[in-house]
């Protein structure tokens, strides 16, 4: 292995280092957005995405100058441990998303549904708003 190899291979290790510290940062995120789902706090979740978004902003600057070198590398068991360990961060960062897509899913469904039934009560209410008669003389009247 020549000493560019070496070079190169050091500067790849650091770099999909760096990546995946930002992936554990973007999991760690992912696990709190699950909590502030449960908590109803959707000005916090909404914040942890624009974290997030800034975070993934970041690992696309750090792959644009990795992906050079990783197509004139060789296999290395370094790179290969790193890579492994990514993969595993973004699976387990999918599955969170899934879970958390479907949560607020639900939520949705279920603000949704309450909406339309506060929707159709004040519908009803002005049903019978309607049919009282609303006349000053009406209330003026002594019985």
């Amino acid at each position: 292995m020549s000493k560019i190899a070496s070079a190169d291979i050091e500067k790849l290790s650091k770099l999909l280092s760096e990546e995946l510290e930002l992936y554990g940062q973007i999991q760690k995120l992912t696990e709190e957005q699950t909590e502030l789902l449960a908590e109803d706090d959707i000005d916090a979740f909404n914040s942890s995405l624009d974290k997030r978004e800034e975070l993934i902003e970041k690992i696309k600057g750090l792959h644009q100058e990795s992906n050079p070198l990783m197509q004139s590398c060789v296999s290395n068991d370094k790179i290969d441990e790193l890579m492994k360990k990514i993969r595993k961060t973004l699976e387990t960062c999918s599955k969170l998303n899934d879970k958390n897509e479907e949560i607020l899913r639900e939520k949705t469904q279920d603000h949704t549904k309450k909406i339309d039934e506060q929707s159709s009560k004040r519908k009803g209410i002005g049903g019978y708003a309607q049919s009282v008669p609303n006349t000053p003389e009406m209330f003026d009247k002594k019985t």
